[in-house]
C-alpha cells in the first residue's frame, strides 16, 4: 500500500498523470469517495516547498507527505458533515449507526436513543447522550475511545460500552484496559495495565441488576445458571459496564477456578507487585457466550497461562 501511494504520488508531483488519477491509484473503489482538489492542494504544498529546498528524493517525499495530509484534511471534513447531526441521522444512512441505534432504542429507550448526538473532533467524531454526560465514546476509524463509568460515589456506567460494535479495538481509561471485538461484537481478548487502575480508579462493587441481566439476557447466558462475570475484577478497577462482562457459570465466578485466579492477582496487586493482564475468549459458532477463556497473568515478569472452561 505504501508503495502505491508513493507511485501515484510520484506520478502527480511531476505531472505524468492528474491528480484524480492519482488519487484513483490510492484509494481504488472509494475513489469516488475523494476530494481530488483537497488531494491537490495538499501535493502543490508540498512540492512547492520541494522546490524551494531543491533536489528530486525532497520533491518525492513531500509530494507523498502531500497526499497523506489531503487523506487527513479529507477526514476531517467528513467529521466535520457529521458534526451536529443525532445518530438517529446517521442511522439513516449507515448500518453501523442503525444497528448501534436500535439496540439503544430497543433495549435502554427511543428517548436515550433520540437522544444521542455527534461533535466534531480533530480524530474522528464524538457521541454523547445529552441527558447522560457520562455515555459518550470517541470513533476514528476502527478505534472507538472512552472512559468507563461506575465510579464510587460518581453515577451511572457509560451505556456505549454496553452497546458494542463489531471489529473495534477499544480503549477504555486512558488506555489501561484495551478489549477488540470481532465481526459479530463480541470481546475477543482484552488487556489491562492493573496497577495504575487498582490505585486510581474505585468503581461500584455493588452489582448494577440492569447490566447483569443484559449480560445473561442478551448474550446467550443460561438464565439461573451463569452470572456475568467481570473478565477483570471491578474491586481492582475492572469496567463494569457489559464490555468487562460475559456469561460465566456461577460456580466457576463465585469459588471456581476463575475466582482463584482473580485473587492470585489481587493479592499481588495488594503486594505492589506489577501486574499485567490479558485474557482471550473462545466461542462456538456464532454464540456470544464464551465456550472457555484464557486467563493469562504476568506477575513481576512472570507469566502464567491457564484455560478456564466456561462449564
Amino acid at each position: 500500500m505504501k508503495r502505491m501511494i508513493y507511485l501515484a504520488t510520484l506520478l502527480c508531483a511531476i505531472s505524468l498523470v492528474s491528480c484524480k488519477e492519482a488519487a484513483q491509484k490510492i484509494v481504488g473503489k472509494g475513489a469516488k469517495e475523494v476530494s481530488e482538489a483537497v488531494i491537490k492542494k495538499g501535493v502543490k504544498e508540498s512540492t512547492s516547498q520541494a522546490i524551494q529546498e531543491g533536489g528530486e528524493k525532497a520533491a518525492r517525499e513531500l509530494a507523498q507527505e502531500g497526499v497523506e495530509r489531503g487523506v487527513r484534511e479529507l477526514a476531517k471534513e467528513g467529521a466535520e458533515k457529521l458534526a451536529g447531526k443525532t445518530l438517529k441521522e446517521l442511522a439513516a444512512s449507515n448500518k453501523l449507526y442503525k444497528n448501534l441505534y436500535d439496540d439503544f432504542a430497543t433495549k435502554i429507550s427511543k428517548e436515550f436513543a433520540d437522544g444521542i448526538t455527534t461533535i466534531s473532533t480533530k480524530d474522528g467524531i464524538e457521541l454523547v447522550s445529552k441527558d447522560f454526560p457520562v455515555s459518550k465514546i470517541s470513533i476514528n476509524k476502527n478505534l472507538v475511545v472512552g472512559n468507563a463509568g461506575s465510579l464510587k460515589n460518581a453515577g451511572p456506567v457509560n451505556e456505549f460500552l454496553n452497546h458494542l460494535m463489531p471489529s473495534k479495538t477499544y480503549m477504555i481509561d486512558n488506555g489501561l484496559f484495551v478489549y477488540k471485538t470481532d465481526d459479530l461484537g463480541r470481546v475477543v481478548e482484552c488487556h489491562a495495565k492493573r496497577n495504575k487502575a487498582y490505585k486510581t480508579l474505585e468503581r461500584n462493587t455493588q452489582r448494577n441488576s440492569d447490566v447483569q441481566r443484559h449480560v445473561v439476557e442478551y448474550l446467550d447466558g443460561r438464565k439461573g445458571l451463569d452470572d456475568a462475570g467481570h473478565l477483570f475484577a471491578n474491586t481492582t478497577g475492572g469496567p463494569n459496564e457489559l464490555i468487562n462482562q460475559v456469561p460465566m457459570a456461577s460456580e466457576l465466578n463465585r469459588t471456581g477456578l476463575w475466582r482463584e485466579l482473580e485473587r492470585v492477582e489481587e493479592e499481588a496487586l495488594k503486594a505492589g507487585k506489577e501486574v499485567v493482564s490479558s485474557r482471550k475468549l473462545i466461542y462456538k459458532g456464532n454464540s456470544k457466550r464464551p465456550s472457555a477463556i484464557e486467563f493469562i497473568t504476568k506477575i513481576d515478569g512472570v507469566e502464567t497461562k491457564t484455560l478456564v472452561e466456561n462449564i
